[in-house]
């Protein structure tokens, strides 16, 4: 039997930018993977909470280290009003197994290292862009955007982040709703090709398209919907749970 094979077959695969090719994270010491961003970059450091999230479920454990390589900005993301721990801030103590960087960043050398469009999200007082008010709002927005899709604004906001406000509203009803009728097993069906998305290439697009399908699924019982649901917002922390057993006017 392989066994490097099958263990390499249930981890996270991600292109890499500098081989073009799609590989599996592997990590640099027992089951601990080293993870890197610029300290700029929201999108980054919600991408990189997301695979730590997504590498859990392999049973990996995953650090994260912000590193400025260029002006940092102190704690500009407001790491937990995004569902995000506070990163390791400077150099790690070891290889960098990943690396999620932006174009024409200078990244440390990493096992895997993965280039995303200049979409910045910058505290530059010159030109501010209003954010959503709900913060995950602005969390989905950027996990809905292809990996070669940069984030576009205007002085009037970020372009998206209304139907991004829409979606995780009807998400969380869809929830809220499902909750009350008796709970039904995981729907092993509708979960695994939301999984297979998170683990091949960490496609938060697809994966939320599919997750989006499977909350307005009529044919799947609403027991299993929230089950569904309930598990899935572990990977892409979006707090669908939050108006469970709220009162609804």
């Amino acid at each position: 039997m392989d066994v490097m094979g099958a263990y390499r077959g249930r981890m996270v695969r991600l292109t890499d930018s500098q081989t073009g090719k799609s590989e599996p994270v592997i990590t640099s010491i027992g089951r601990r993977v080293r993870v890197a961003y610029p300290s700029r970059s929201l999108r980054a450091a919600i991408l990189a909470d997301t695979f730590r999230r997504v590498a859990g479920r392999h049973r990996l454990t995953v650090t994260i280290h912000q590193l400025p390589y260029r002006a940092q900005v102190a704690n500009a993301a407001g790491y937990g009003r995004y569902n995000m721990p506070v990163p390791t801030t400077g150099q790690p103590d070891g290889a960098i197994d990943l690396y999620i960087g932006e174009s024409g960043d200078q990244g440390p050398r990493a096992r895997v290292h993965v280039l995303h469009p200049a979409a910045l999200i910058e505290a530059a007082p010159r030109r501010p862009v209003p954010h959503p008010e709900d913060p995950l709002a602005l969390r989905l927005l950027l996990l809905s955007l292809a990996a070669d899709e940069p984030l576009r604004a205007d002085p009037k906001g970020y372009h998206g982040a209304g139907e991004a406000e829409r979606t995780l509203a009807e998400l969380r009803a869809r929830t809220a709703q499902c909750a009350e009728s008796p709970s039904r097993a995981l729907p092993s069906e509708a979960v695994e090709p939301i999984h297979a998305a998170l683990d091949d290439g960490l496609d938060t697009r697809t994966a939320l398209r599919l997750m989006v399908e499977l909350a307005r699924d009529q044919g799947l019982a609403p027991g299993a919907r929230f089950e569904a649901l309930a598990h899935l917002d572990r990977f892409l922390a979006l707090d669908l749970s939050r108006d469970v057993g709220r009162p609804t006017d």
